[in-house]
This record gives C-alpha cells, structure tokens and sequence, in this order.
C-alpha cells in the first residue's frame, strides 16, 4: 500500500526506526521504482555478498504515462539527493565492480493489472494474462523495503539490503525464490549494466483468457509515422555512473521531420476548413 507521511511518522514513533516511505502498488497507481542489484556472490541467497538498493524517482506511473509519446521529454534524478540518504553511495562502497551494477526501473499497478518495465528489446517477448497478473507480488518487496526504511523518511525514499537480510527486501529473492529482475520468473531479465539504455514498456492485461497475451506498448515516438514504435524511437532510460543520476529521455525528431510535421498539421487545417465552408 501507499505510505502517506502521516503513517509513517506514526510508525516510526512506534518502533523508533526510520522508514523510507515508497509508493506501493496495492491501491494502484505506484511510483516509479528504481532498482539495482551488485552481485559479487555466486547465487541470489548466497551469504550476503550480494547487495540490492531501491529508489523511488517520486513520479506515479499515471503520470508518467502521460509523456508517453511526447516527443523530447525528458527527466532526470540525482540519486545523491538527501531524501535518498546514503544509499547510492553504500551500494558503490559495497560493489567491487561498479561497473557490473545492473538496474531496471518499474512502476505497479495491482488493482488495475497495469505495470511499467524497462526492458531492452525491440519487440517485447511473450507475456500472457495471467503471468501478468503475477506481477503483483512485487509489491511484497516494497513493503518490505518500507518496513526496513534504512535510509530517508521522506516520501520518496531509498533503501538497500543484502541477501542475509529480513525475507523480500532483497530483489533478486523475492518469494524466498522468486527474482525481482524477472517479476517473479514471469518475464525475461529486465535488469542490465549501467552502460546499458533500456527501453521502457508499458504492460497491461488484454483480452481473452488467462493464457491470451498481454497489451505491451513501448515509450517512444513514432518519427516515421508508420504506426510503430521502431529503431531509433524508443524511450530510453541511461544511468551516469560517474554523476550519480539517471535520465529517461524520449527521441526528438530531427529538424525536417519537425518541419514535415508541421506541414502535415497544416495540410490536415486545410482540409477540415474547406470541409467547413462545404457545409455551410
């Protein structure tokens, strides 16, 4: 569920520990999860020499559906902000290899089934109803996350943990067995290394029964017009290693593209005024 300010001051005044207040899923509608995992370990469950740490970028997923398409949107977060406390900087203290780190970022939406993934393909891969709908046990690991609070108590808070840790607070052991950067083991690996950009993808249930595939749509902008987000069109989400942010960043199109664009606008303003004085 959502931790609003007010529980979460009362639960800290409860149990005297700080808590990292991120938006959930179950009454729909989270936030934006940014999520990465240093697996210097040999398994998911190994003796605690693997390290995972959340981010909630502050931003439900409502509202970034609607930059969807738009052409040049972009945003980016410092993940040293205070509200994150030191989380960043304790998971690059415990890396041995930064540049091993992966991450993906997601947002769920249990009462709706309607989920944000980054991944970094083209053509999203099979994914039916009902493994969608699994998605939802998810929201086990931001309560957890929540529950732990190791870091801020601001509303958009961080936190990290390492596989010894209390049961789903660690991403890749979800469910005791389950891994985050698989949603269970319900879709392929979502995470990848910092010097990967990832594509974005919204999921939502789709017709049919349980074995019919989801809806999978792409953030992007379709630059050619040819009803598909393809090459070169998708929304990207990048990490700088080095600045300690990360940036999602739609295409632009380029200037005759605009400039075709625009055109067309004018062409189609041509027609609906000629249609308008014909019937007059």
């Amino acid at each position: 569920m959502k931790l609003k300010l007010i529980a979460a001051a009362a639960l800290l005044a409860a149990t005297g520990a700080a808590n990292a207040a991120m938006d959930g899923a179950a009454s729909g509608n989270g936030s934006l999860v940014l999520n990465f995992i240093s697996q210097g370990g040999t398994s998911a469950t190994a003796g605690g020499d693997d390290m995972s740490a959340v981010f909630d970028l502050g931003i439900s997923m409502d509202e970034f559906m609607t930059h969807q398409n738009e052409a040049g949107y972009t945003q980016t977060w410092s993940l040293t902000s205070a509200n994150y406390g030191s989380a960043w900087n304790d998971l690059l203290a415990f890396s041995a290899n930064d540049e091993a780190i992966e991450f993906n970022v997601i947002a769920l939406d249990n009462v709706g089934v309607n989920y944000l993934t980054t991944n970094d393909v083209t053509t999203y891969p099979s994914l039916t109803n009902t493994n969608l709908s699994g998605f939802q046990g998810m929201d086990l690991y931001i309560n957890a996350n929540n529950s732990r609070g190791t870091h801020a108590t601001e509303a958009n808070g961080a936190s990290t943990a390492v596989t010894t840790d209390p049961t789903n607070s660690y991403f890749r052991m979800i469910n005791g067995l389950g891994q985050g950067d698989t949603w269970l083991t319900r879709t392929t690996d979502t995470t990848k290394t910092l010097a990967t950009a990832q594509n974005f993808w919204a999921l939502s249930v789709g017709p049919g029964a349980g074995t019919a595939q989801a809806i999978k749509s792409a953030f992007g902008v379709d630059l050619n017009g040819n009803g598909v987000i393809g090459a070169g069109e998708f929304g990207e989400w990048s990490v700088n290693l080095a600045a300690g942010t990360i940036t999602f960043m739609n295409p632009v199109p380029e200037p005759e593209t605009y400039a075709m664009l625009l055109a067309g606008l004018g062409l189609m303003g041509g027609i609906a005024r000629r249609r308008r004085n014909k019937s007059v």
